[in-house]
């Protein structure tokens, strides 16, 4: 098609001798779709030549008003929990491409991050970590370790190196929007983005959530350039683009079910007459997508199989069985077998799959569940998107005249959404809404064009928009700096999320500067800290006693002074063995203070933690294993402080067989398992090795018609 230029009503134009198409702030008609089924030219939308600046200098101002929320929130923040392991993880990397240490996750957001370390005199108290022997728990043990013995500007300069992703997401976002729809919409996504909550949550920690949203963003993109028009560069974009999507987060491998669902798609309805061809085109295209990306994520490990310098050991997932996928049991391993992929991917894949399928205790809307529910992510997605953003989004739904006329972009923009909903309401590890993160670019997009759509032309209702895009601005900040904990109005705000949500949604760890900030300003006379995750009071010198995963001092009951207690662990969800005991001790009680939003509460008073205590009896309990009468003494203790704790019953079950009472044994086991199958902190996994325990021991299990002896 040969093109000429010509200025025509004060517009730029381009002319073909089969159409005319306007180029303006907003695009005025789409190019058909040809008769034949081939692949639609795009159109480039620009903004008239005398105004071509202005939207450069709004995304140069959404660039800078972005990186100054997440810089100056994030330097107020503690290290979140899985900082402590990424950021160890970074280190090891460049210093001896030690990809052992949190396989979990893939390198090339850690990589990043840890640039900055490089250039910095660092106290390593680990010198001899590369290769050496470990798990994931001693992956947690290690990080702490390493960032506790250097100063805090370590973790600020990883924060900053991170927060390359967030400016990058909105610049992508940008970008699309302009190329689907003009400048107009790529102004107001464009604003969506740089004041979204849960994008400042996580857009400058060293984790990989924004990251993996700007990599499916960047794929969805390049596929909807090649659709439109499918050229060589095109397409090795998309291939870069998907590479470095799996480069980031082992969740993106959902890429694989997406793209060729959206090409099929695309090619069914807007290929009528050509259908088998452009099928057997698309499917070409993404077998060199694949290999594209293939060579992008050998590359990010340096083309090494061996995750670790010297092929030595690395770490397996925990409690792999027939029972977690076909996927998991067969395909993984059989591709370590052929080493197909990276050792250390592959590792973190298994392991991925496998949490996935025996999830972790969850906690929505009051109620704590023993594992994931399909419902927690729309849920969740209404308690934490902006009511804006959720309004648009509506609005835009309900322009179906718009999309009529604009069918081909919501198919690359909703289309995605859709699925990535629907497979992670199939997963049972609901751990917060930074695990949908990447439909919330999309849906800014389809937000923007719809309402716009609607705006244009009509003078009130683009005050009405400017309006709704000027509170989905203030409730952001008025979380700040405790984005993490975001909620939106209709749930109560930041102060009440920790009533509906938990986890990383609430409380990731990010306020112990926060409680000690409180307790420096309080000066209580007597005070312990209940929190989740891998931290320890001496981390940022709170003068308290404290429980965590990594702190377990000793309390008596009751405890009269102040208690500062995360919100998950309020909430059931947290420590192991000490979570379900804390929601048990709080329930009822009304905190006098909240801090960091609510992912800290505060309580004062004579409290009643005789399940903390019973907890820390049976941790004690352990700690004496071979001298079963202490043992059986302190799990009797146990059980009259905390009747519910099955735990109890179990100790006192090992330890009456061992001593050869095989009836109480068989009686405490059976009483054991009963309240373990109600203990939301055990899932089946648990339930089910309890159960081969008590055989093992040669012990019956009661059926439910048994009665239990007395």
């Amino acid at each position: 098609m040969a093109w000429g230029s010509t200025l025509l009503n004060g517009k730029l134009v381009r002319q073909s001798s089969e159409a005319i198409m306007t180029i303006g702030t907003t695009p005025e008609t789409e190019a058909p779709v040809p008769s034949n089924g081939a692949a639609v030219a795009e159109v480039e939308y620009a903004a008239p030549a005398q105004k071509g600046w202005l939207g450069w200098v709004v995304l140069a101002a959404l660039v800078v008003v972005m990186l100054a929320q997440l810089w100056s929130s994030v330097v107020q923040l503690s290290i979140t929990s899985d900082e402590v392991d990424h950021l160890h993880a970074a280190y090891r990397y460049w210093q001896c491409n030690d990809f052992g240490w949190n396989p979990e996750h893939p390198p090339l957001v850690k990589i990043v991050a840890g640039l900055p370390l490089q250039f910095m005199k660092i106290n390593d108290p680990l010198p001899h970590a590369c290769g050496a022997p470990n798990v994931k728990e001693t992956d947690f043990l290690a990080g702490h370790k390493f960032v506790f013995a250097n100063p805090e500007s370590m973790l600020n300069s990883a924060r900053f190196a991170a927060s390359l992703f967030s400016v990058l997401l909105l610049v992508s976002a940008w970008f699309l929007a302009r190329k689907m729809f003009g400048v107009p919409v790529a102004i107001i996504a464009g604003l969506l983005i740089a004041f979204e909550p849960n994008i400042l949550a996580h857009g400058a920690l060293v984790t990989t959530d924004v990251a993996a949203a700007l990599g499916v963003l960047l794929t969805i993109y390049t596929l909807y350039a090649y659709a439109i028009e499918p050229t060589s560069p095109r397409l090795l974009a998309l291939g870069l683009a998907t590479g470095f999507a799996l480069s980031v987060k082992h969740s993106t491998v959902l890429l694989a079910i997406i793209l060729p669902i959206i090409l099929a798609a695309d090619a069914i309805l807007f290929a009528p007459k050509q259908r088998g061809r452009t099928l057997l085109r698309y499917a070409g295209a993404l077998l060199a997508v694949a290999a594209f990306a293939f060579i992008v994520l050998w590359g990010c490990y340096g083309f090494r199989y061996a995750a670790r310098p010297g092929g030595a050991e690395i770490w397996s997932p925990p409690l792999l069985s027939e029972a977690h996928g076909t996927v998991a049991t067969r395909v993984v391993p059989q591709m370590e077998r052929w080493h197909v992929l990276p050792q250390a991917y592959l590792v973190g894949l298994q392991d991925v799959l496998v949490m996935s399928e025996i999830g972790r205790p969850t906690f929505l809307l009051g109620k704590l569940y023993r594992s994931g529910n399909w419902f927690y992510f729309p849920v969740d997605a209404a308690i934490k998107f902006t009511l804006p953003l959720l309004l648009m989004v509506l609005i835009s739904a309900l322009s179906f005249r718009f999309w009529r006329n604009k069918s081909r972009q919501p198919l690359f923009l909703i289309l995605p959404v859709i699925l990535l909903f629907s497979i992670s309401m199939g997963s049972r590890l609901n751990m917060g809404v930074r695990h949908v993160l990447p439909v919330i670019s999309l849906l800014a997009i389809f937000a923007a064009a719809g309402v716009w759509n609607l705006a244009r032309g009509h003078r009130w209702i683009t005050v009405g928009l400017a309006a709704v895009l000027a509170f989905h601005a203030v409730s952001s900040l008025h979380a700040y700096p405790n984005y993490l904990c975001y909620s939106n109005e209709l749930w109560g705000g930041p102060g009440e999320t920790y009533k509906y949500l938990a986890n990383s949604d609430v409380d990731w760890g990010q306020a112990q500067k926060m409680a000690r900030d409180y307790v420096d300003k309080t000066h209580p006379q007597n005070c312990f800290f209940l929190r989740t995750y891998n931290n320890k009071n001496s981390d940022y010198g709170i003068p308290c006693g404290g429980i965590s995963e990594i702190q377990w001092d000793q309390l008596e009951t009751p405890y009269t002074g102040t208690m500062i207690v995360s919100a998950s662990m309020v909430n059931g969800v947290g420590v192991r063995g000490a979570s379900v005991q804390t929601r048990r001790t709080f329930s009822g009680l009304k905190p006098v203070a909240k801090l960091g939003g609510s992912a800290l509460l505060v309580y004062e008073g004579t409290i009643d933690v005789s399940p903390i205590v019973a907890a820390q009896l049976l941790a004690q309990a352990r700690q004496v294993e071979g001298n079963e009468q202490a043992v059986l003494e302190l799990a009797q203790k146990a059980s009259a402080l905390d009747p519910s704790s099955g735990d109890a019953h179990v100790v006192m079950c090992s330890s009456y067989q061992l001593l050869g009472q095989l009836d109480k044994a068989e009686q405490e086991c059976n009483k054991g398992l009963e309240l373990v199958r109600k203990d939301p902190q055990y899932g089946p996994e648990q339930v089910k090795y309890l159960e081969d325990f008590i055989t093992r021991k040669g012990l019956r299990i009661y059926s439910s018609s048994t009665s239990m002896p007395q």
